[in-house]
């Protein structure tokens, strides 16, 4: 089936679809100056795309029933086999139990659940900066303490620094590590030797490891997403999380799946998240994300070939025309990490916010090593990434 990432789809407040990505976003950027009517909507996780039509249509079909009360947890069963099959097909991973997997209204809900769980007032949680910044907000609206273990960047390439790592694996007070793969937002995707490393590591201290693989279905072209749950010997300390949210556009319907394969741990999970009274379910975002494990493949292959074009597209134009921005080419999501530091702007996300008029995530926000980066969503139609490169080297060139 093809599929028209070219379209353009009006979002905006005439569509009266209460786009975050597009309307009332300017609370987000405190400090400046936003045109909301004019800007260049860029920022956030949240694809320009349709949803697959299999997807569409499983939303619909429930709709028209008319009655939206409280799902039962079959709904949620049946997100979890798909899911299941997903994982196989597409991970290689077939060891994936459904009673291994506990519902969520997201990721980000699940790590804040798991710092209340894992860890106490004070405890300290390791990330790896530059980190998606709802990790910072995590440990640090819990009253937990941040324990950075930066990525080294070498030669425009992030490694894990673990030297670093197992020191603070070592302290006594770090109980938990927060995990992402691929990495929000330098784009790297772990190799299978570089992830066991971490595990060990963790495992070996009694840290447990939550890994983000949400924008697991993400992977460029000469990389592979290696399921971290194939490694059986780390399950007692291992959570992961995963959803059809990133790749499918699902975002606003809610529904995440947390795998953990250890009972003691699955259960002070599921009893945090019945405390903090949690919803168990919904009404169409189980539904959504089956139908899209179930049909979304060859969407899933088309998207990625679309949003790597876009990236090389780009990539091609600032090395000819702007070359002190610099694309750090992503190996697996469509957030993409771009780097402004050789630009000489003494307000530089002044100048990308109100002058070029473009809503990106600002690199401080994410933590040691974000400043002097911009990052930027790229599963947008291709006119939108030429309208981009227009405004930067309006302003940069």
């Amino acid at each position: 089936m093809p599929y028209n990432f070219d379209e353009i789809i009006d979002r905006g407040p005439d569509s009266r679809t209460y786009s975050l990505k597009w309307q009332g976003y300017e609370s987000r950027f405190p400090g400046y100056s936003i045109d909301v009517a004019n800007m260049l909507p860029m920022w956030v996780a949240d694809m320009d795309f349709l949803c697959p039509e299999e997807v569409r249509a499983a939303i619909l079909k429930r709709a028209e029933h008319g009655i939206y009360g409280y799902p039962s947890e079959d709904a949620n069963d049946e997100y979890r086999k798909a899911a299941i099959g997903w994982f196989a097909r597409r991970y290689g991973w077939d060891n994936c139990k459904a009673e291994w997997m506990l519902f969520s209204p997201g990721v980000v809900p699940a790590i804040n659940t798991s710092v209340q769980a894992f860890t106490g007032e004070g405890d300290g949680v390791i990330i790896q900066p530059p980190i998606y910044y709802p990790f910072i907000d995590a440990v640090r609206n819990n009253h937990r303490t941040l324990s950075n273990n930066p990525l080294r960047e070498v030669d425009g390439r992030y490694e894990i620094d673990y030297e670093n790592l197992e020191a603070l694996a070592k302290e006594p007070s770090n109980k938990l590590i927060v995990l992402c793969n691929p990495h929000n937002p330098v784009g790297r995707v772990w190799s299978k030797e570089e992830l066991y490393r971490v595990f060990k590591i963790c495992f070996d201290n009694d840290v447990i490891i939550f890994c983000d693989e949400i924008h697991g279905d993400l992977i460029m072209r000469g990389h592979r997403l290696f399921p971290t749950g194939s490694m059986e010997e780390f399950h007692d300390k291992v959570i992961l999380a995963h959803s059809a949210s990133k790749t499918f556009n699902l975002a606003g319907l809610t529904a995440a799946l947390i795998t953990v394969p250890n009972e003691e741990l699955r259960r002070e999970l599921a009893r945090k998240m019945f405390a903090n009274r949690l919803p168990m379910g919904n009404t169409f975002g189980p539904i959504a994300g089956a139908a899209a494990y179930l049909h979304g493949d060859a969407y899933a292959d088309e998207l990625v070939k679309y949003v790597e074009a876009n990236v090389e597209y780009a990539d091609a134009y600032l090395k000819k025309h702007l070359p002190d921005i610099k694309i750090v080419k992503p190996e697996g999501t469509y957030m993409v990490w771009i780097d402004l530091r050789q630009l000489k702007e003494k307000e530089l996300y002044r100048t990308v916010l109100e002058k070029a008029k473009i809503a990106g995530d600002l690199g401080s926000w994410f933590g040691i090593g974000g400043e002097g980066f911009i990052r930027l969503n790229f599963a947008c139609p291709r006119s939108r990434i030429t309208e981009l490169l227009s405004r930067l080297s309006a302003v940069f060139q």
